[in-house]
């Protein structure tokens, strides 16, 4: 089974800016969507930050992306494991009101989590986990000391990454890491939908 991971697309950023999306549409037209067909993708792990604002959404934004992104990967029969990142949850303290959940609803190929979860792909075991909020750290905390899962996406921050024993981990994927340290393990760290690997 091969999975296309993508993060941070930040719909709406900018203020709807058009450059932007005429990027976007640039990369699913000539790049995303071509590798989807051609490698034979049905499953998408979005890390976090689908839209840019979590406050409030442009309704031309929200149009763009059903238009080019969402309603195209339904009707390419695709499953989207969305987590919910920092700019698409409403409070500071909770994930429970987030924009993906709220906007995606229509889509049943979309999976929202805004919680720690370990999820089965295929025969792959993954953890996923959200932007994380202080009463949310023990839980990620417990999952991961499980080590049953065999690969874990989602948003961590350097001093999260810090706390956990990633001695047996070979990778970590994580959206909004943007800054680099010294850990004890190679990482693999996504910025600006570029791939970039330090190995410390």
């Amino acid at each position: 089974m091969k999975i296309a991971i993508i993060t941070d697309q930040h719909f709406g950023a900018r203020k709807n800016s058009k450059l932007f999306h005429d990027y976007f549409l640039k990369f699913y037209d000539e790049v995303f969507f071509p590798t989807l067909e051609k490698e034979g993708i049905t499953t998408i792990v979005d890390m976090g930050d689908t839209f840019d604002n979590r406050t409030g959404i442009n309704f031309a934004a929200l149009a763009w992306a059903k238009d080019n992104y969402y309603d195209r990967l339904q009707k390419m029969g695709v499953k989207v494991h969305t987590i919910v990142g920092n700019h698409t949850a409403y409070y500071k303290n909770t994930n429970t009101i987030n924009a993906v959940d709220l906007l995606l609803r229509e889509y049943d190929n979309v999976e929202v989590y805004s919680a720690p979860e370990e999820v089965k792909l295929d025969k792959l075991k993954v953890l996923l986990y959200p932007g994380l909020i202080k009463k949310m750290k023990q839980i990620l905390l417990r999952l991961l000391k499980r080590q049953l899962a065999s690969a874990r996406w989602g948003t961590l921050s350097s001093k999260d990454l810090e706390l956990i024993d990633r001695s047996s981990w070979s990778m970590v994927w994580s959206a909004h890491y943007l800054r680099s340290s010294v850990m004890s393990s190679p990482v693999t760290i996504t910025l600006d939908q570029q791939m970039v690997k330090s190995h410390t």
